[in-house]
C-alpha cells in the first residue's frame, strides 16, 4: 500500500507507426552509409555545442538518423544501447510512475535526471521519439549543471527545431502481429511551414499508435490452490462472480503532439523566439505484468475487478536565445502538468487477511471481498534557467546561470472497500507535496596552447521539501494527519582536464559530486509498531564522488572512432525504500557502497555502405559499509544493477536496380541483476533480495529506398525473449509470495513505409 480497446474493425486494419525519419540527415551514421567515413556527432553535454569526440566525460549520442532506421520510439528502445543504463519498475508505487533509471550503479528515487531539452521531467515519463534531433546520455554525476537528481547521470531528449527557410515533411506508417497478441498500428506525419521567408517557421507532429495486450486473465478462479505463493486461507468466490476468460489485457493505446515556433525578426536577427507544446495520452486495459514468473502470460483472479492506467500530460516551453558577440543569452521558461490514474485489484490481499482479516458484516467470513483501489496523481511543475554560454576571444570561457523549478503534486489513494461494520473505509490517503529547487551554477574553462584544458564548475542549490501524510481507515486505525518538511543546502562541484594529442586523439579525467535530499517518512499506521507508528522518523542526505578518467581517438582515416572511460564512485549514507511487515514502506540510510566500471563505444564506417555502433558496458557495484541493524549487509549488490550490459547496430546498404536495398540489425544485453522492491524486510534486519535474469534482445530490418520512399520488413525480439524489467511495486501490497514481473514486449512482425515530401 502507499504511503480502450481498440474497435474491432480498427484492431483488425494492417496499419502502421514510427518515430519520423528526420528528413536531415544527421550524426555519424549518413555519412558511414554515403562515404565510408564518420562525421562527427555534435552534443550539448556541457551545455554548449561540441563534439562527442572532444567532451570530457562519459556520452552516449543517439542521433536522429539511427532512431529513424532502427525504429527506436520510446525508452526501452533506446535504452538498450545505452552501456551501463539500465532500467525496469523501482521503488515509486504503481504502473505510470514506477520507472527507474539506473546509470553506473547509482539506483533509487531522484538519482538519475530526465530532461527535454532544458527542462527537467519525471523520469516515468515516455516521450515518443518523434521530431528528435538526437537523445544524449550523460554517465556521472551531471548536478553542476543539471541539479540536485543527476547523481548518476542525464537522460536529454533534445528536440527538433523549426526550419526558417523551406517547407518539407514526412509521413509514416507501421502495421504490426504481436506474438499472443494480435494486430496493431502506428502511424505518424510532421510538417515544417515556413510562415516569413527567414523569419518565422511552425513545425507540427503527432503519432497514433495501438499495441494489443498479450496477457489472458481468468477471472473466478480461487487462488490458493493456483501458484506457488501460499499457503493462503482457502477462500471461495462469490457466486455473483462467474468464471470467464478475457484475452489481450496488457494493451497500449498513445496519441500525441508536438507544435513548435521559431521566430527570428528580421530587425534583429540576434534573437530567436521559440515555444512549444507537446502533449501525450496513453491508457492500458489491464496491467502488463506476469504472474511469479516471466514466461507466465496468464493471471488468475477471483474477482473481476479490472485494472488499467491512464497518463495524460503536457508540457510547454518558451526559450528565448540571443546570439551577442561575445556570448549567447539563453532563457528557458516551462510548465509541466500531468494527471495519471492506477487502479487495482486488493481483493485477495485484504480477503486473505493481510491487513488482520476483511470486516463484517460487510464481507462473508471465507468467501473472496471486492477491494478495488483507484489511484490518482496530479503534478504540475514550473522550471525557469537563465544562462549565459561565452564566446569570447581566447582561451578562456564560462557558463553560467541562474535555475528555479517548483514542483507540486498530489497523490490520493481511495481502497474504500470493504467498509467496517462502523461504515468506516478500508483506506484513504492524501498526499499533497512540494518540491522547490533554486539555484546559481557556473563552470568555466581554459585552454593551455591548444594542448591542455582544465575546467571547474560549482552549483549551489537550495531544496525545500514539505508533505502532509493524510490517512484514514480501518487499516490505518483512524484518522491521521502526518506532515514533514525539511530544507538544506547543497554544493555539487566539478573538476575536469583533458589533453589533446592531436585533433584525433585525446585523454581526460574528472570529478564530481553529486547529492541527494534528506527527509523524513511521515507517521505509520499502528499495525507497523514502534518507532514507525510513534511519529515522523527522519532519514539524511546521500552523496557521492565520482571519478573519471577516459580516451577518446580517431582511427583508419576517419572511419573509426572509440571512447573508452573508466570511473570509480564513492556512495555515502545511501537512501532505500523499505517494505515493512505491515505492507507500508519507509525510506533508511542503509550505508555506503562503491561502484566501479568501465564503457566502451565504438563507431565505424570501414567502407561505403556499412556503418555500425558497439557499446559494452561492465559494473561492480556493493556494499561496503552497512549500520547496525541495515538489512544489506556488507557485499550485497545495489538494486537493478547488471554486472554488464552490451549492444551492436549494424546498418548495410547496397545500391539496387530501384534505389538502394538494406539489411539493419540490432542485439542487446542486459545481465542479471536483483530486485529489492518488495522482499519484506523482517524488523529492518534482513532483506531478501530477488533475482532478475539477464536476457537479450534481436530486432531485423530488410528493406528497400527509392527517392523519398522507403519500405522494410521488419521483425523486433526476434526469439520471443521475456526479458525482466522488474517486480512492480503495487499500490497496496503484493501478495505474499506471488511477484508481478514486468516484462519486456513480445515479438512483433510488421512492415513499415515512409514517405518524405
Amino acid at each position: 500500500m502507499r504511503t480502450i480497446s481498440m474497435p474491432a474493425a480498427a484492431a483488425a486494419a494492417f496499419a502502421v507507426s514510427t518515430s519520423l525519419a528526420a528528413p536531415i540527415v544527421m550524426g555519424a551514421e549518413a555519412s558511414g552509409e554515403d562515404a565510408g567515413t564518420l562525421t562527427a556527432i555534435v552534443v550539448t553535454a556541457e551545455r554548449r555545442a561540441e563534439s562527442i569526440q572532444s567532451v570530457p566525460l562519459s556520452v552516449t549520442a543517439i542521433t536522429a538518423d539511427t532512431l529513424a532506421k532502427f525504429d527506436i520510439v520510446n525508452f526501452d528502445d533506446y535504452a538498450h544501447l545505452v552501456p551501463n543504463l539500465s532500467f525496469g519498475t523501482g521503488n515509486t508505487f504503481g504502473i505510470t510512475n514506477g520507472r527507474e533509471i539506473t546509470i553506473r550503479g547509482i539506483s533509487g528515487t531522484n538519482t538519475t535526471s530526465y530532461y527535454i531539452n532544458d527542462t527537467p521531467l519525471p523520469i516515468s515519463i515516455d516521450p515518443r521519439a518523434v521530431d528528435l534531433q538526437r537523445i544524449e546520455v550523460l554517465r556521472g554525476p551531471q548536478g553542476t549543471l543539471f541539479g540536485s537528481s543527476a547523481m548518476g547521470g542525464t537522460v536529454r531528449l533534445i528536440t527538433r527545431q523549426p526550419d526558417l527557410t523551406r517547407a518539407f515533411g514526412s509521413a509514416d506508417v507501421q502495421g504490426y502481429e504481436i506474438h499472443g497478441g494480435g494486430p496493431g498500428y502506428m502511424v505518424s506525419a510532421n510538417y515544417n511551414l515556413p510562415l516569413i521567408d527567414n523569419q518565422m517557421a511552425l513545425l507540427v507532429s503527432g503519432y497514433s499508435t495501438y499495441n494489443p495486450g498479450i496477457f489472458t486473465a481468468q477471472y473466478g478462479v480461487p487462488t490458493a490452490a493456483t501458484g506457488p505463493g501460499g499457503p493462503w486461507p482457502t477462500l471461495t468466490v462469490p457466486a455473483s462472480q462467474p468464471r470467464q476468460t478475457v484475452d489481450h489485457l496488457g494493451n497500449d493505446v498513445e496519441a500525441g503532439a508536438t507544435l513548435s515556433l521559431t521566430y527570428r525578426p528580421a530587425a534583429l536577427d540576434a534573437l530567436t523566439i521559440t515555444p512549444m507544446f507537446m502533449y501525450q495520452d496513453q491508457s492500458n486495459n489491464g496491467f502488463p505484468l506476469a504472474d511469479y514468473y516471466t514466461e507466465n502470460l496468464t493471471q488468475v483472479r477471483p474477482l473481476n475487478n479490472r485494472e488499467g492506467d491512464t497518463d495524460i500530460w503536457q508540457f510547454s516551453n518558451l526559450a528565448v536565445k540571443y546570439a551577442a558577440a561575445f556570448g549567447t543569452f539563453i532563457e528557458s521558461a516551462s510548465y509541466f502538468h500531468r494527471y495519471a490514474r492506477d487502479t487495482e485489484d486488493g481483493s485477495e490481499l485484504i480477503s486473505i487477511g493481510g491487513y488482520g482479516g476483511p470486516p463484517v458484516p460487510t464481507c462473508v467470513a471465507g468467501v473472496y471481498c471486492a477491494s478495488p483501489s483507484p489511484n490518482w496523481v496530479k503534478s504540475n511543475q514550473l522550471t525557469d534557467e537563465l544562462r549565459f554560454e561565452s564566446s569570447f576571444p581566447g582561451p578562456f570561457q564560462v557558463v553560467a546561470g541562474a535555475y528555479y523549478n517548483k514542483l507540486r503534486q498530489f497523490i490520493v489513494s481511495a481502497e474504500v472497500l470493504p467498509y467496517d461494520g462502523f461504515g468506516n473505509p478500508a483506506f484513504t490517503e492524501n498526499i499533497p507535496r512540494v518540491n522547490e529547487e533554486s539555484a546559481g551554477f557556473i563552470s568555466g574553462t581554459y585552454n593551455i596552447f591548444d594542448k591542455v584544458e582544465i575546467s571547474a564548475g560549482v552549483r549551489q542549490s537550495h531544496l525545500e521539501y514539505s508533505s502532509a501524510y493524510i490517512a484514514n481507515g480501518w487499516i490505518n486505525g483512524g484518522p491521521s494527519d502526518s506532515p514533514v518538511a525539511t530544507s538544506q543546502k547543497a554544493t555539487t562541484p566539478r573538476f575536469t582536464a583533458k589533453y589533446k594529442f592531436d585533433s584525433a586523439n585525446m585523454i581526460y579525467a574528472n570529478a564530481a559530486k553529486g547529492y541527494r535530499l534528506g527527509g523524513a517518512n511521515s507517521e505509520q499506521p499502528s499495525i507497523c509498531g514502534s518507532p514507525w507508528s510513534d511519529g515522523t522518523t527522519p532519514y539524511g542526505s546521500d552523496s557521492l564522488w565520482s571519478y573519471e578518467v577516459g580516451t577518446k581517438n580517431t582511427w583508419a582515416d576517419g572511419k573509426i572512432n572509440t571512447r573508452l572511460a573508466a570511473y570509480r564512485i564513492n556512495w555515502n549514507q545511501i537512501q532505500q525504500s523499505i517494505l515493512l511487515a505491515c505492507s507500508f514502506h519507509v525510506t533508511q540510510n542503509v550505508g555506503s557502497a562503491v561502484s566501479k566500471g568501465g564503457e566502451l563505444e565504438v563507431d565505424g564506417a570501414p567502407f561505403e555502405g556499412l556503418y555500425f555502433n558497439m557499446g559494452l558496458g561492465f559494473e561492480d557495484a556493493a556494499f561496503t559499509q552497512a549500520p547496525p541493524g541495515s538489512p544489506l549487509p556488507v557485499g550485497s549488490p545495489l538494486n537493478g544493477v547488471p554486472r554488464w550490459t552490451g549492444s551492436l547496430l549494424g546498418d548495410y546498404s547496397v545500391p539496387m536496380s530501384f534505389g538502394k536495398g538494406f539489411v539493419r540489425a540490432q542485439y542487446s544485453y542486459t545481465g542479471s541483476s536483483v530486485s529489492d522492491n518488495n522482499p519484506l524486510a523482517v524488523n529492518i534486519s534482513t532483506l531478501a533480495q530477488r533475482q532478475r535474469g539477464g536476457y537479450s534482445l534481436t530486432n531485423l530490418f530488410v528493406g528497400g529506398k527509392q527517392e523519398s520512399w522507403e519500405a522494410s520488413l521488419f521483425v523486433k525480439n526476434l526469439l520471443d525473449k521475456r526479458g525482466n524489467l522488474g517486480d512492480e511495486q503495487s499500490e497496496i501490497s503484493e501478495l505474499p509470495g506471488r511477484p508481478r514481473w514486468m516484462i519486456t514486449p513480445a515479438r512483433t512482425i510488421g512492415i513499415d513505409v515512409k514517405k518524405q515530401f
